[in-house]
């Protein structure tokens, strides 16, 4: 007998067996959002209320939290930033929080490969810190969201919500920085009218050195002799604007 189960289990074991494959509880979500010339990815979990209480309930207040679920929430940004006006370094980061009813200290930290919170809480790992208050919503928000909105080419606010707690960050992009080290840099006398225009309008835009922006657009005009309507216009506004100055 003893022989018979070990043969038919060998047997078996020859066929193998699959693991099956479940779905997660907690959803994954992946979020990318452009900045200027600043791209932010978020990698995360969205845990559900299922009527339960989220801050105070299933995350208690004053404890770090993963913010999310199962793995790191991991946030990379491909240039330098400022969070709530503080440089951050471009890189990858796992997102942490410490809620409490009246403001939350996020945490970026440097190690992201941890399942939930780190064994050993390391504070040299701890990028930056940041303390934002916390705003009370209506609307019901039942799986944890993280999100952008308020998204100009120069920031953007990143916001964490659940039920109804909102938490948001302000990200400052290097955008006029980058924009204005391309003109520096790309701008000559062999580039396009459609360059020259661009730069006059980048420098009109932002109030910038107007007489600079008014060279540019004469040049854009002088190398296309059909110049649009739009070189026209913005031409215009830029001589009447230096009148009034």
């Amino acid at each position: 007998m003893k022989g018979k189960v070990t043969l038919f289990t060998l047997l078996m074991a020859g066929f193998g067996f699959a693991q099956i494959q479940f779905p997660q509880v907690s959803s994954k979500s992946e979020i990318e959002q452009t900045i200027g010339y600043t791209k932010v990815e978020v990698d995360y979990f969205r845990p559900n209320l299922n009527q339960r209480t989220a801050f105070g309930g299933i995350v208690p207040f004053g404890q770090v939290w993963r913010t999310g679920a199962n793995n790191n929430t991991v946030i990379q940004f491909d240039t330098d930033v400022l969070i709530e006006g503080k440089p951050l370094v471009k890189g990858e980061y796992s997102i942490y929080t410490l809620p409490s009813d009246a403001s939350w200290e996020v945490y970026f930290y440097k190690k992201t490969d941890n399942w939930g919170n780190p064994k050993d809480w390391n504070k040299d790992l701890i990028a930056l810190t940041v303390k934002v208050p916390v705003q009370k919503i209506s609307e019901k928000v039942e799986s944890f969201t993280i999100g952008f909105d308020e998204v100009t080419v120069n920031n953007a606010k990143m916001y964490f919500a659940w039920e109804n707690t909102k938490v948001a960050l302000k990200i400052d992009a290097p955008t006029q920085q980058i924009a204005m080290q391309n003109i520096q840099t790309q701008l000559n006398d062999q580039s396009s009218a459609r360059d020259f225009y661009g730069a006059a309008n980048y420098y009109y835009s932002n109030q910038l050195d107007l007489k600079k922006a008014q060279e540019w657009i004469n040049k854009a005009i002088a190398k296309d002799p059909k110049a649009p309507q739009h070189f026209i216009d913005l031409k215009t506004k830029i001589d009447q604007d230096l009148k009034k100055k």
